[in-house]
């Protein structure tokens, strides 16, 4: 939903009516916004966030998915994974699935979207939390689109992206993401 003056999309929840207006609810709780966690930094998503890893497994040296954020994003031009804010209700892979397919388009059928990841890690920051889904898609497939959040896509091994402008929270968690299971 847009909202007027808002400067873009935003995200509605709870029980509310709408002032005509303003065209916009009431009472409204804002859930994709920045919020300050209990370490202090800011962080997109006020119900928390997800993303995922997709993993090529196929080959002894296995391909991860990485999507270049576009530069007028939060942290533009640093590589990072397909995910974002966590919507009311959403468990963290319906979550990282959804905005998975809103940056890279359709997901293969292949990929598994009921079954436990292969690994999940939490960034646990106290009221706010970043859950990573590592998810084992056997072959790389190419993105059929993007939003304009993602200005570019690669598939990388492990040791490749380090050599990269990572997004800092995933270059900190990076080893134990692409750690052996």
């Amino acid at each position: 939903m847009d909202v007027p003056g808002g400067g873009g999309r935003a995200s509605w929840a709870g029980d509310h009516t709408v002032d005509r207006s303003r065209q916009r609810p009431r009472r409204p709780v804002l859930i994709e916004r920045f919020v300050l966690c209990s370490r202090g930094c800011q962080h997109w998503g006020a119900l928390g966030a997800a993303g995922v890893l997709l993993r090529a497994a196929a080959d002894p040296d296995p391909r991860y998915l990485l999507v270049l954020r576009h530069p007028r994003s939060h942290q533009g031009g640093t590589w990072a994974l397909p995910g974002g804010a966590l919507l009311p209700g959403e468990s963290a892979l319906t979550g990282a699935l959804r905005e998975a397919e809103e940056e890279l388009g359709p997901l293969p059928a292949h990929i598994p979207r009921a079954h436990p990841p292969a690994r999940e890690y939490v960034d646990d920051h106290g009221q706010w939390s970043y859950t990573t889904l590592v998810l084992d898609v056997g072959t790389m497939f190419e993105p059929s689109a993007a939003n304009w959040e993602t200005a570019d896509w690669t598939w990388v091994s492990a040791r490749h992206a380090l050599t990269m402008p990572l997004l800092p929270a995933l270059r900190a968690a990076w080893p134990a993401l692409t750690a052996a299971v």
